[in-house]
């Protein structure tokens, strides 16, 4: 949806239908959208996650030092593939 919006064509759509209504369909799109929003302006920010691999609440520099340089939000797509 967010790389690729041609993708979501009448099939993805057919398959969303045998399971959700269109307001659910609709709701979930939203909700899609939403977050994929709040990760790329966080990301713009280079904010890195709050929480760290074990679930400890962490400071952004604890977290810069725990996930590297780049926040996964900031990694190209090379980097996020390694």
């Amino acid at each position: 949806m967010a790389t690729d919006p041609e993708a979501v064509d009448d099939a993805m759509f057919a398959e969303l239908r045998r399971h959700y209504d269109d307001d659910d369909i609709v709701e979930l799109g939203a909700f899609v959208g939403f977050n994929l929003g709040y990760h790329t302006f966080f990301g713009s920010l280079k904010f890195y996650p709050m929480f760290a691999p074990d679930g400890r609440l962490v400071s952004q520099e604890e977290s810069e030092r725990i996930y590297g340089a780049a926040p996964g939000s900031l990694a190209s797509d090379e980097e996020a593939a390694e």
